[in-house]
């Protein structure tokens, strides 16, 4: 299939191949697009699928059939029809829980946005998709500056959007900052490509929603979308510089396979406030698995209590912070560890956002549990060195005969060894130290 230019104001293919370049996709490669179904996406997807096409990536349409409105399911399903004629695969991802978020009207649209961003995620990884591509484009990089200039953020909140950023493992992406939605819109026109009309997109309920009406009256103040992006532009050149700065300085730490980060307390506390803040959010956010840094009045009363000593342990983000010697450690909390997945063979998942385990083998009928790993005699030699609070944030495979296998101790029992082409590996996706980018343990 391959793409016209496009007249007047549409995004043309050179403009959009332009914009594409920064990702350096390999010929080959698997990517999936996020569609709901409006302007903004299917615009994604078809500027894309040719796109794709002559570089030989396989494109995936991903719909999220969140089950807050009646019509979502029908509108899922005709995300599925447009893009049939063209050639282009499209899966469904259900909600489930969506029924019972529509009765929590403050939260469902926050849990909706959580929830689809899990569900494609998890179907990358099962699928070998590297790049999850998503619509966000100018209109929405200047609504969320508003947005969190409104709520008083810093220099990273302020940067708003990344064109690429890192979730469980998939690179977001977003080539469509650089273009506005009249941009976008004008494609679909001129590839007669209906689209459906979210109704919330309308709802002045939405703080979103309220700040895109008001553009006309802030530009009229000298707040064009054209200066307020270029605000932006200056803020994210701000936000790389101080990532560099702190980069530096993580680079003097260290990151064990087990999840467990050093970093000199000297060092720490010799770099400016602002850096030795962001380095140990950074740490604090790998260690704990989480999505998001730590609250601000947080770190600094931790950073605060580090500067002034006399040092006692803490918790904080899910982890916990101690002092060996010169070194500050940070280590996942074992007791805030409450996921389980569930692993089949020739499958991998995302667990607690800090590991990705791979499981091949060959005529496996059942399904193993990743769970966080109990004290085992059997798996006990290897770890023993390790303090229990460490231990007990590995992830560990267990099934209806117990313990099957523990990858960071070597150990896996005897029957699941023997099946036919067995191996096991678990490879840390979160340690964010300049030495960390492979600590993994392999069976």
């Amino acid at each position: 299939m391959r793409l016209e230019a496009v007249s007047s104001g549409a995004v043309t293919p050179a403009q959009f191949a332009a914009a594409m370049a920064q990702f350096r996709l390999p010929l080959g490669a698997c990517i999936a697009v996020a569609v709901s179904g409006g302007a903004d996406s299917l615009a994604l997807i078809r500027l894309l699928a040719p796109w794709a096409c002559q570089r030989q990536i396989a494109v995936f349409g991903l719909t999220v059939d969140h089950q807050l409105r009646d019509a979502a399911a029908v509108e899922a399903a005709q995300v599925g029809a447009w893009l049939a004629p063209h050639n282009i695969p499209h899966v469904i991802l259900r909600w489930n829980d969506g029924p019972h978020a529509r009765t929590l009207t403050r939260s469902a649209q926050s849990a909706a946005r959580e929830a689809r961003y899990r569900l494609m995620t998890d179907w990358c990884l099962a699928n070998d998709c590297t790049h999850l591509f998503v619509a966000h484009h100018a209109d929405d990089q200047v609504e969320t500056f508003l947005l969190r200039l409104a709520r008083g953020s810093g220099v990273d909140g302020l940067a708003a959007m990344a064109s690429a950023s890192s979730r469980d493992g998939i690179v977001i992406a977003r080539p469509l900052l650089g273009f506005t939605k009249a941009q976008l819109t004008a494609i679909c026109r001129e590839l007669d490509q209906p689209w459906i009309e979210d109704p919330s997109n309308l709802s002045s309920a939405s703080a979103r929603v309220r700040f895109r009406q008001a553009q006309e009256v802030l530009a009229r103040e000298g707040l064009t979308r054209e200066r307020l992006l270029a605000t932006v532009g200056h803020l994210q050149r701000a936000r790389a510089a101080l990532d560099h700065a702190v980069a530096a300085l993580l680079a003097r730490g260290s990151w064990d396979k087990f999840g467990v980060a050093r970093l000199p307390v000297a060092d720490l506390l010799a770099a400016p406030d602002e850096i030795a803040l962001r380095a140990l959010a950074r740490l604090l956010t790998a260690a704990g698995g989480q999505a998001f840094g730590p609250r601000f009045e947080s770190l600094t009363r931790l950073y605060a209590r580090l500067a002034a000593g006399p040092w006692s342990d803490a918790t904080l983000h899910g982890c916990l912070i101690g002092r060996d010697g010169a070194d500050l450690v940070i280590a996942r909390e074992p007791a805030q560890i409450t996921e389980d997945k569930t692993l089949a063979g020739n499958t991998s998942v995302i667990w607690d956002c800090r590991y990705k385990l791979t499981l091949a083998v060959e005529g496996l009928s059942s399904v193993f549990t990743v769970s966080r790993f109990k004290s085992s005699k059997s798996a006990q030699p290897v770890l023993a060195d390790l303090p229990a609070r460490v231990r007990g944030t590995l992830p560990a495979l267990y099934d209806s005969g117990g313990l099957a296998a523990v990858p960071h101790a070597g150990y896996v029992r005897a029957d699941i060894a023997r099946l036919p082409g067995f191996s096991l590996g678990v490879v840390s996706i979160s340690a964010p130290l300049a030495d960390s980018a492979g600590g993994d343990a392999k069976l």
